[in-house]
């Protein structure tokens, strides 16, 4: 149960990381490049974030079950068809040239920066107290 917890934790932090470089990188981009980049940097951002957390209930969903085993047929088809769905919003953000694309494509790597911050921040602290 002591691993759950700090998996919830870690998960959290990722989850409030994802959030704070969004605001970051969406604030800078106002103040360096433009309204049309700081809106591609937030909707490739969302467009992550959301990504990132349907797959944390998708996987949730499919692991909690008390003695059930899930399909990979079935997981393998939900993770794919969010996927594809994700594709197709940046495609059609892409197309329509909404957005800048470099933008987009910063704003898309937000929950990578979020998980590589997170990452650093636990080798950090486990060198910190010892642990090895």
């Amino acid at each position: 149960m002591q691993e759950i917890l700090k998996d919830e934790k870690l998960l959290r932090r990722v989850e409030q990381w994802n959030l704070a470089i969004l605001a970051a990188m969406t604030l800078c981009a106002v103040a360096f490049v433009s309204l049309k980049g700081a809106a591609g940097v937030l909707l490739g951002g969302a467009v992550a974030i959301l990504s990132f957390q349907g797959l944390k209930w998708q996987l949730r969903r499919a692991f909690t079950g008390a003695g059930r085993v899930p399909g990979k047929g079935a997981l393998f088809l939900r993770v794919y068809t969010r996927f594809l769905a994700t594709a197709f919003v940046v495609f059609t953000v892409i197309y329509y040239g909404w957005v800048s694309p470099v933008a987009l494509l910063a704003g898309l790597s937000v929950v990578m920066w979020s998980i590589v911050g997170v990452a650093i921040q636990q080798a950090f602290w486990i060198f910190r107290k010892g642990e090895r």
